[in-house]
């Protein structure tokens, strides 16, 4: 700290500092450390104002300045960096061109003399004294130190040494941490002992008069001497003497190193100290939001029965901050909340009034191959005037904590009542589990990725404010928060115990957080009276400063790639919150503050609010979601406010919210199973007040309002295209007490209120059937479209089925796979492991949990039935090898059970991935068919493809390409594959091929730049079930043949679907690269390309093909094509592909409700003729989407046409009743109660000069076949007309065709004919008096009676009882099997290559003979010669020999060796001869010893290297991928050469 102690000590040669405290006896070494905040700003503010640079005095560098420091290096030069306006100092640069070479990441900033924060400090008492102020050095960038943060962090360090001094010793007199004064010595020194600054208090304080006796130890003896009486001047101690007093145990040393990494894990380490023994009120030791955690997780190791377990803090250890504050800290923390309050209710009104909308467009500044998106934006303009929130500092965190308190012991309530009880341990399992996940592929080994907020000093008593703790749960380690874009390594669970948690201002979720409570017994989370911030929880984080590369607010995530979130099993109750909002203001605070896009959820959650103060239950501005479940709105002004692009949202309950949901803005979403209760608007779908906007549809399912005032308002309906009218459709909306169903917001009536049932109405643009039979529906019923019997549930509604939690089971029921032996560590080879623990667990009935890691699967694991799968924060199971690389070969990575099985399976939070090109790779192949509805299904589980660390599938290896294609970086053949043998049920899951990279390089850019990556993944989602089928919430995405494919499916339910096209498309166009496997699957398109052509889907991948399927609903659809070969000018003309969906030959009862497409010329082709998108636009402003409310396809009239099955249980009801939605056609079951004989034909069949005449007996019928019969909607069977309901004589089918007879030829062969003839016609018209069967039996009685019904029933599936629909040709006397094509042979066995991953090796290196052995002593040297060198190594001229023996280690443990090793030279001068060497040790897996990996470079004569952290690297890289190349481990490592430099990478054993 050179120039700190220059101005200390200039300071000390003033008058002032020779005679610091005139009038006393006070020595000048002597200060006094002032706690209050407000005397210390303003002694700053008289010596360190913000014009401080600009005085010509205080020109940087100083006359005579040191060189200052860079972390413990002293910089080459105290210069300015040219140009520089925030004095930055020079960085280093290449002295032949000039370049930067190393950024120097500090810069000049005032220091002052004596500091701010001591009482001497500024210009002394008389304002007419000042101290001295110079140029020192401070970081502006991350990863380094400097002068001022190491002084900064020691005055820290002093503050809190003086407070823990004060407050164990009351004899020193009463303190106050924010306005006591502390006495204390200062003095510098100089030594070279790596240390910046030093604290030492003594204990107990040390009076001049003690004297201490010392043990001096004789080292050459190894003796110890007598005891050493010394006696000190305390006054003038010198260093020696001090130190003397440490080692002697005698007083307490807090050291402050120069080193960057051990400057920044201590200061993480110190705040768990200082945090779990005494909290200070408010300064600089609080945390902020966003950075890593100020309060580390204080366990304690205790040996118990020779178990080492785990205990939390102590509950003597949490101390409330009401128990340590004055009355005057509780006065001054009520002013610092009164005026956060203040600025926040006016910042939070004008948020609420003014939302975030969605920006559809590359972010500003995305790195797109070697360029960059534009810094302007078509749409910039939509969130040019939002407010940002206030900014909530340290110190409004610690008021409102220390006032949340004061309010909750002052309420006789909690004082009185036994339900402010401290949080205990649950009975919820995930509470106990043992915890063994890691994050392999990030970058710390030490990384907690589950939180219980009572381990961090939460205490859940509802009196004790716990927003520190839960904060510092959320920040533990370093997170993904302010500044950070999005990251796949720092996932992490915040567990809450049951218990009322006190939350006195906001607190901000991390990307990748689960928030999860105990699933019995809910905890809730409660907001303070006096409550700072928007939302309890918050999601949606802006800086609120700064200027991001689109030129608006700076912001921690982009709310279209907000992923990876989930809130579970918590209430958050704000109905305490005793301020109303600002004046004027239409909404207050929120619950949740929620901003997200795919992969996320919100489930079992309760949001409490108050109508009177305005309060919101969910704020949601923008995003890209995403999927909400069983979550109950109780009170408020409104339980939803906001908007999203698409949503799906189930099992919604609202308790007398004044509004149920307000959306401002969306273009679809589902709302399924919602229940209203005493609510006075429903759905409000239109724009925030004072505001333009559009809601593009709605759909509202199987839902329940009662005492509602309006169910549904909207803008004014107009048939316009353009105009922004909002679709709408209701389905089966069970009204009572309702006032009016649908009225738009001028008050018109469009659908009356009653009590009723609404079973189908829809408000839109219509196709029923035809490209060209559109409408515009004013509401009402449209089309025949019946719903499928078996999609629903006993109550007639669309099946579904919450997420298990298994709150039953107890944490005996799970099993570890860790404990089968896998390892999840990211290299280690699973397979065997996680197959044996699936098959033991499915066996024993338990459940199997995946902890969080990467478990590389080298081929097939199947999933038997009974297998029950719980991931930690979506474990990754990892698709790695050459098993998996042959595209026309696709194998396997997950079987979901084999073809024909039938049971249960259940998974939930799993990640499906791979590691590197495998072109080859099917992720997940669905076998098996549910028992039950329901019962084989997931929850929560994605696929990604690329984009993320660790993956091999990134911009490094696959950068965005606008021409060409990426070579290897062809990563799977298809994601999912539903096979015909299979059903499920699916909710919440994510197909994604990475378009950017997840993973934020630094986590500190607020621009939050996001580099695209071109990774290609043949085909999305492949559909062939034809049984009962339910797909909530999922999304497909970037795959080059389509995102969803229908081939031959039936009885499926899908909402929402959402899909993307591939951003790279048409650059190439499909089917490239995978243009030789083209029809490897079923279903694959044809690709058949001519000019001209615009249905072929030769230009882009399709969205959705649906061919030969009947019985699909699809209750909303989002597919958007955003790119052109990564340009975005096509958007608002439609013009960045030609169409999105191919329906092709489809069969009965297929429709798509609530269709959203934006990009596309044609929004759909059906059977060969297209549907305009600008036929259906709904908006004239970006992005220029185009809606349908309902499209009905068009159906080819064959195979079973739009027929209901009854159920043979008809012929046993007394009176034979069915009911169905009339207009419907029926297929009776077959009479079975009569018999006749037919006489079959004698036939003659020959083969050249042979002959043979065949007679077959004669045909016994006791199974007799009716015609169809249609009921129209005036009642009419064809003779005789209805109304509603009514009765008729079925009618015995005509069969104009004999059955065929089997016969074998004079040449052995087996062949089939039938007589020409017509067969013979019914023997009887059947009606009230039908004469009974000759041969025995009778006909039906009593005619067959129907009534309407929206449900059909009794029904069978088709062809599940014998029918004449099932016959096939040729019909042969024996009745033939109904089939299902079985599925292509992809046993994981067939392919006996090797399990190792393939890696090609490097083009440019040349391989070299052998030249060295692989045993290098372990030895560290460095030596650097100064002659004058320049010579630049050429790297073409690069020769690698390999050492190909000897010990082998894998290839991530050469990675980090290199890493380390290069990063050790960072500040070293690479001059001619240079030689460094470095040994990395690494434990051996699966031996003895460790491996320990040598290191080294040699710079020849003449030569010099300048440092470059990714060229070092590159150059180890190349003896690691260049020898033994047979995959991405066994490496042995060699030596690259070249005409300057030597580098060697060797590993050894090392016992």
């Amino acid at each position: 700290m050179n120039n700190i102690c220059a101005n200390a000590n200039s300071f000390a040669a003033l008058p002032r500092g020779a005679i610091l405290h005139p009038g006393s006896s006070v020595p000048n070494n002597k200060y006094g450390f002032d706690f209050n905040q407000v005397r210390k700003d303003r002694r700053r503010t008289n010596m360190c104002p913000g014009s401080w640079k600009n005085r010509p005095a205080n020109t940087c560098p100083a006359t005579g300045s040191a060189n200052p420091f860079r972390s413990a290096y002293i910089w080459f030069t105290s210069a300015l960096e040219p140009g520089t306006t925030v004095n930055q100092i020079a960085n280093r640069r290449d002295p032949a061109t000039n370049q930067v070479t190393i950024n120097s990441g500090i810069r000049y900033t005032c220091d002052e003399f004596p500091p701010a924060s001591w009482v001497e400090g500024g210009a002394g008492a008389t304002l007419a004294s000042p101290g001295t102020t110079r140029c020192a050095a401070a970081r502006c960038a991350p990863s380094i130190n400097a002068e001022q943060d190491w002084q900064g962090f020691s005055h820290r360090n002093l503050r809190l040494a003086l407070q823990r001094v004060a407050e164990d010793h009351d004899e020193l007199g009463d303190f106050d941490d924010t306005n006591s004064v502390a006495f204390f010595r200062f003095n510098t020194y100089n030594l070279q002992d790596g240390t910046a600054a030093k604290v030492v208090t003594t204990n107990p304080p040390l009076l001049p008069s003690n004297r201490i006796t010392i043990a001096s130890r004789d080292e050459g003896a190894a003796n110890v001497t007598e005891p050493v009486p010394l006696r000190f001047d305390i006054d003038n101690m010198t260093m020696a003497e001090i130190n003397a007093l440490v080692a002697a145990g005698l007083a307490r040393e807090d050291v402050v190193p120069a080193n960057v990494t051990l400057f920044e894990s201590q200061e993480s380490s110190r705040k768990g100290e200082f945090n779990g023994t005494m909290q200070s009120l408010w300064g600089e030791d609080t945390f902020h939001a966003g950075s890593t955690s100020s309060f580390d997780a204080v366990d304690n190791d205790v040996v118990v029965e020779n178990k080492r377990i785990r205990v939390r803090i102590s509950n003597d250890r949490i101390t409330p901050l009401i128990k340590r504050a004055s009355p005057l800290d509780l006065e001054s923390a009520r002013l610092v909340v009164e005026s956060a309050l203040n600025q926040s209710f006016k910042l939070n009104q004008a948020r609420l009034a003014k939302p975030l909308r969605n920006i559809y467009g590359l972010r500003p500044g995305t790195t797109v191959g070697q360029s960059t998106a534009p810094s302007t934006n078509i749409n910039i303009t939509i969130n040019n005037d939002v407010s940002p929130l206030l900014t909530i500092t340290p110190e409004i965190v610690q008021a409102a904590a220390l006032v949340a308190e004061a309010d909750a012991v002052a309420n006789p309530a909690n004082v009185n009542s036994n339900m402010t009880k401290r949080a205990v341990s649950g009975s919820y399992w995930m509470e106990h589990l043992a915890r063994k996940g890691t994050v392999p592929w990030g970058d710390d080994p030490n990384y907690r990725v589950f939180r219980n907020v009572v381990d961090y000093g939460a205490v859940g008593d509802g009196v004790t404010d716990d927003t520190k703790a839960i904060t510092s749960a959320m920040n533990n380690g370093t997170r993904c928060g302010k500044g950070c874009n999005g990251s796949t390594t720092k996932n992490a669970i915040v567990y809450f115990p049951p218990g009322k948690y006190l939350i006195s201002s906001t607190i901000a979720m991390p990307f990748g957080t689960q928030v999860i409570g105990d699933a019995i017994n809910r905890p809730t989370l409660l907001a303070s009276p006096k409550f700072v911030g928007l939302g309890v929880l918050s999601t949606d984080e802006y800086t609120g400063g700064g200027t991001g590369t689109d030129g608006l607010d700076q912001e921690y995530f982009v709310n279209t790639a907000n992923f990876y979130r989930q809130i579970r099993n918590v209430v958050i109750d704000i109905t305490n919150i005793q301020t109303p909002p600002a004046t004027g203001a239409d909404l207050g605070q929120s619950c949740i503050h929620y901003q997200v896009a795919q992969a996320t959820s919100l489930e079992n959650v309760e949001l409490i609010a108050s109508a009177a103060l305005k309060q919101v239950g969910l704020y949601a501005e923008n995003g890209s979601g995403g999927q909400i479940s069983d979550v109950t709105f109780t009170g408020g002004a409104v339980g939803i406010y906001g908007g999203n692009q698409q949503f799906t949202a189930q099992r919604l309950t609202f308790n007398g919210c004044s509004t149920g949901v307000h959306l401002i803005w969306d273009w679809g979403w589902v709302w399924k199973s919602v229940t209203m209760n005493n609510v006075g608007v429903g759905f409000q779908l239109t724009a925030d007040k004072g505001t333009t906007g559009n809601i593009g549809s709605a759909a509202i399912l199987d839902s329940t309002f009662t005492n509602v005032g309006t169910v549904v308002i909207i803008a004014p309906p107009s048939s316009t295209t353009g105009s922004g009218s909002t679709g709408l459709t209701l389905e089966r909306v069970k009204l009572s007490g309702v006032t009016t169903a649908v009225a738009d917001n001028t008050g018109a009536v469009i659908l009356a209120g009653s009590s009723t049932t609404v079973d189908e109405w829809a408000l839109g643009p219509v196709y029923e059937g035809s490209t060209t039979a559109r409408s515009y529906s004013k509401g009402g019923k449209v089309g025949s479209y019946k719903v499928h019997q078996s999609l629903l549930d006993a109550n007639g509604h669309y099946f579904e089925r919450a997420k298990p939690q298994y709150e039953s089971l107890s944490v005996g029921s799970f099993y570890s796979v860790k404990d089968a032996g896998a390892a999840g560590d990211g290299s280690t080879d699973d397979t065997a492991a996680f197959q044996a623990a699936l098959y033991l667990t499915a066996a024993k009935g338990q459940v199997l949990f995946v902890d969080a890691g990467s478990y590389i699967l080298t081929s097939t694991v199947t999933i038997p039935p009974g297998a029950r799968i719980v991931g930690e924060t979506w474990s990754q199971l990892v698709a790695s090898g050459a098993y998996f690389s042959d595209a026309t070969k696709p194998q396997v990575l997950l079987k979901v059970g084999n073809a024909g099985d039938v049971g249960s399976v259940e998974m939930q939070d799993l990640l499906f991935t791979t590691r590197g090109a495998t072109a080859g790779l099917i992720l997940v192949e669905w076998n098996i068919a549910a028992d039950a509805p329901g019962s084989a299904g997931l929850w929560d589980c994605h696929a990604r493809i690329g984009g993320a660390t660790g993956t091999h599938l990134t911009p490094a290896e696959c950068p965005a390409v606008t021409s060409g294609v990426d070579s290897g970086c062809s990563a799977a053949s298809l994601m999912m594959h539903l096979t015909s043998t299979g059903s499920g049920y699916f909710e919440n899951m994510w197909l994604w091929g990475a378009d950017h990279m997840i993973d934020d390089p630094d986590m500190t850019d607020a621009n939050n730049t996001m580099v695209q990556t071109t990774i290609y993944v043949a085909r999305g989602f492949l559909i062939e079930s034809t049984k009962p089928t339910w797909l909530y919430a999922t999304a497909s995405e970037h795959s080059v043949f389509y995102q969803y494919n229908f081939n031959g499916a039936a009885n499926i339910f899908a909402g929402l679907l959402q899909t993307e096209s591939p951003y790279f498309q048409p650059s190439p166009p499909p089917p490239a690269p995978f243009t030789n496997v083209v029809g490897t699957f079923a279903g694959d398109p044809k690709y058949t390309c001519s000019a001209g052509d615009e249905f072929s889907g030769c230009d882009e991948s399709w969205s959705v093909i649906m061919t030969k399927s009947e019985n699909i609903f699809v209750a909303s659809a989002g597919l958007y094509s955003w790119f052109s070969s990564y340009a975005q000018t096509c958007i608002d003309t439609q013009q960045c592909q030609k169409t999105l969906i191919r329906l092709d030959s489809n069969y009965a009862n297929v429709r798509f409700q609530n269709l959203i497409t934006i990009g596309a010329k044609y929004m759909a082709v059906m059977d060969g003729k297209g549907i305009a998108a600008l036929d259906n636009l709904n908006v004239k402003t970006h992005p220029d989407w185009s809606q349908i409310t309902l499209l009905d396809v068009g159906s080819n009239g064959t195979q079973f046409g739009e027929v209901s099955w009854i159920d043979p249980s008809l012929w046993e009801m007394d009176q034979p009743e069915f009911a169905c939605s009339i207009p419907c056609t029926v297929r009776l079951p077959v009479w079975p109660s009569a018999t006749t004989t037919v006489n079959y034909p004698l036939m003659t069949v020959s083969n050249g000069a042979w002959t043979s005449t065949i007679t077959q007996a004669p045909l016994t019928y006791s199974q007799w076949f009716f015609e169809l019969v249609t009921i129209t909607a005036d009642g009419s069977n064809g003779k005789v007309k209805r109304q509603t309901a009514g009765e008729f004589w079925p009618v015995l089918a005509t069969t104009t065709k004999w059955p065929a007879v089997q016969y074998t030829g004079i040449d052995g062969s087996v062949s089939a004919t039938a007589p020409p003839g017509p067969f013979p016609t019914p023997p009887v018209a059947l009606g009230p008096n039908s004469p009974d069967p000759i041969h025995g039996g009778h006909w039906p009685k009593l005619a067959v009676r129907y009534h309407f019904d929206p449900y059909d029933s009794p029904l069978i599936d088709p062809c599940i009882e014998y029918n004449i629909g099932c016959m096939t040709e040729p019909w042969v006397t024996t009745d033939p099997p109904y089939t299902s094509q079985g599925q292509p042979n992809q046993d994981p066995n067939d392919d006996d290559g090797s399990d190792e991953p393939y890696e090609a090796c490097p083009f440019y290196a040349i391989i070299g003979p052998r030249t060295d052995t692989s045993t290098v002593a372990t030895s560290t040297s460095t030596t650097a010669p100064t002659p004058t060198a320049t010579k630049i190594g050429n790297p073409m001229t690069n020769t690698v020999s390999c050492y190909n023996s000897g010990e082998n280690t894998e290839g991530i443990r050469m990675q980090n060796a290199a890493k380390s090793f290069c990063n050790q030279m960072q500040y070293d001068d690479f001059k001619e001869n240079y030689m460094h060497q470095s040994d990395q040790p690494f434990d051996y897996n699966g031996g003895i010893g460790t491996v320990t990996i040598h290191l080294s470079l040699e710079i020849k004569a003449g030569c010099t290297w300048v440092w470059d952290l990714n060229e070092c690297l590159k150059y180890l890289s190349v003896p690691t991928d260049s020898c033994n190349c047979n995959g991405v481990n066994g490496k042995q490592g060699g030596v690259v050469t070249n005409d300057c430099y030597t580098w060697r990478i060797d590993p050894n054993i090392s016992l």
